[in-house]
């Protein structure tokens, strides 16, 4: 399991790509430590893609939120 931080739009965001058995990766992220968003019903092949997928859908929902108190 990997973990990656950081902070978008003044909101902290956390994601966390995990490996299945058959070595496949699943992605999961908070925003601001609220609420819980998760990807494991369509795992990709490696680290990397699952890293980028989840930076893709929490970028995309961290911009669509006000601006935060975070600075970046």
């Amino acid at each position: 399991m990997s973990t990656e931080t950081y902070v978008r739009n003044g909101h902290h965001v956390e994601i966390t790509i995990d490996h299945d058995p058959a070595g496949q990766c699943t992605w999961a992220y908070t925003i601001d430590a609220d609420g819980f968003t998760e990807m494991r019903d369509r795992p990709l092949e490696n680290a990397e893609a699952a890293m980028q997928a989840a930076k893709t859908h929490a970028n995309a929902k961290a911009d669509a939120l006000p601006a935060g108190d975070v600075s970046e």
